[in-house]
């Protein structure tokens, strides 16, 4: 059918394993020339046929197959899907323990990302949340600060060392017209802003998060005195 040989053109270009996302795919390539209903339809026969694989629902691959059978994306493929070319960034224990901050891993990885079209998926031990966002390396450090922030009191067997140093970087790269461009897309606790606030001006950082806080309020997040004899504990002084 002439829709399927439009179909093998668009996607030639990807790999065995590379995810196939059937809505962008008909967006920027297909919808001149087929119904929507008729590419779903398409797509589904292709399926069933062995031509394409079903990672997800409207997420597809071309299958790559061995002597055992057909051998899934790997859980590194499924992030770059969702993450390459400024479109996402881990988040959860992946960060924690890649920033030395736990030797702690979760079984599964989280990922925020602008590629997902839906709110959540899960794709094997991935978990994707949608947030639109480009996703450049400003938006990726803030993002994941926050992220830090947010669950400090849940991260097990937490480095308070790493993490004294990790409050330096977070002074370092913080700017405040990308901070604002994330909780735009991203919600965040009053507590967790509160908590930036303590870092940036415990290390003299200028900004104005006191206009998202309440001073009425007693929001409860670690003094950077606090974490300072943790550390310290932590180091066996």
């Amino acid at each position: 059918m002439k829709s399927n040989t439009a179909f093998r053109k668009a996607i030639q270009y990807y790999k065995e394993n590379e995810l196939i996302f059937a809505s962008k795919v008909y967006k920027e390539s297909m919808s001149k020339d087929i119904s929507e209903v008729a590419y779903y339809k398409m797509l589904e026969r292709m399926y069933k046929d062995g031509e394409l694989a079903k990672a997800a629902r409207g997420i597809y691959y071309k299958p790559k197959s061995s002597k055992y059978g057909i051998i899934p994306p790997s859980q590194e493929q499924i992030i770059e899907s969702f993450t390459k070319n400024n479109t996402g960034t881990v988040i959860g224990y992946a960060l924690y323990n890649r920033l030395n901050l736990t030797t702690q891993v979760a079984k599964t990885v989280q990922v925020l990302s602008s590629t997902l079209d839906g709110f959540t998926k899960t794709i094997r031990n991935v978990s994707i949340k949608q947030v639109e966002l480009e996703f450049t390396q400003d938006v990726e450090d803030m993002i994941q600060g926050l992220d830090v922030l947010q669950n400090f009191y849940e991260i097990e067997d937490i480095n308070y060392l790493a993490f004294l140093k990790y409050c330096n970087t977070l002074a370092e790269y913080y700017r405040e017209d990308v901070f604002e461009k994330v909780i735009s897309k991203v919600s965040y606790k009053k507590s967790t802003i509160a908590f930036l606030r303590e870092i940036l001006c415990y290390y003299n950082v200028q900004n104005t998060l006191d206009k998202y806080l309440s001073a009425l309020s007693n929001y409860k997040y670690p003094r950077m005195e606090e974490l300072h004899e943790l550390a310290q504990t932590f180091r066996g002084i």
